[in-house]
């Protein structure tokens, strides 16, 4: 199973590495992982200048062009260097992905025979873009934009408040233990027709996303109306979600280290079963 990871915003594919590192040592030498920087360059988060003086991000700018030139840019890596059977994306990584795979939905849609570049998607703290859902015409509400931009802000000030975010790459921390001001109830998901103002039952039928995927996502993340906004916006018969209970980080403790190691074999062994004529 080879897999083109994809790390967060402001940071690296050496830092994806470390995040990763746990789960990935879970699994056996039939697993390869490419990792990748994003397009651009830009300053490290406050807390991780001790380890890198250089971080990259996956938009040159906030907005839906700078997407869909991101979105470019992804798909000329993939087609030179793939091909790949799955894509595993951290937080805002997770935007260019799906926008890629959505604005293929439409492409298909129009007559297109080109396939998709990966046959499965991980993502984690995964991040969908309001602005993307616009451009295809599908309903947005205020609601929604709103709760994109505050859940957003609140996981930088996090981020930005902590002194040294590089050792919480070796051991987790409590930053994410206070979720007094969250947007979200974590014990409970939205049903589908209110989801943090989305109507997803009123999105067509051909924007829902039909590869297997897996939504690992956590309560106490401040995006986690984000990552269940993308996780209901893939078919339910092949997507698979995993409350990691913990914040917007990529997990380490033993128990879920071990079930992100089983999701990946479970995905490995769907997409190499032979569908059913």
């Amino acid at each position: 199973m080879r897999t083109l990871m994809l790390h967060g915003h402001s940071t690296s594919s050496f830092i994806f590495k470390a995040q990763s590192g746990p789960f990935r040592s879970k699994l056996g030498s039939s697993y390869q992982f490419d990792f990748i920087d994003g397009p651009y360059t830009c300053p490290p988060p406050r807390g991780l200048k001790m380890v890198m003086w250089k971080a990259y991000k996956w938009m040159e700018k906030p907005g839906v062009e700078s997407i869909k030139k991101s979105v470019e840019w992804l798909q000329n890596y993939i087609d030179k260097n793939g091909p790949y059977d799955c894509v595993c994306c951290f937080s805002k990584s997770s935007s260019i992905v799906v926008a890629l795979m959505l604005y293929h939905a439409r492409e298909v849609a129009n007559g297109s025979q080109k396939p998709l570049p990966f046959k499965s998607a991980v993502f984690i703290n995964g991040n969908l873009e309001c602005s993307v859902l616009e451009d295809l015409g599908l309903p947005v509400t205020q609601e929604a934009r709103e709760i994109q931009s505050k859940s957003e802000e609140m996981v930088k000030s996090k981020i930005d408040a902590m002194s040294n975010l590089a050792s919480s790459l070796v051991k987790p921390t409590g930053l994410w233990d206070d979720t007094s001001n969250l947007l979200h109830d974590p014990d409970e998901l939205p049903p589908m027709d209110d989801c943090f103002g989305l109507d997803f039952t009123s999105f067509p039928p051909d924007m829902f996303i039909k590869i297997p995927t897996v939504h690992m996502y956590g309560g106490k993340d401040p995006i986690f109306p984000s990552s269940i906004e993308l996780a209901y916006l893939c078919d339910p018969k092949t997507r698979v979600m995993y409350d990691h209970l913990g914040g917007h980080d990529v997990p380490r403790t033993p128990d879920v280290v071990a079930d992100m190691a089983a999701h990946f074999r479970k995905l490995d062994k769907v997409i190499s079963t032979p569908a059913p004529n």
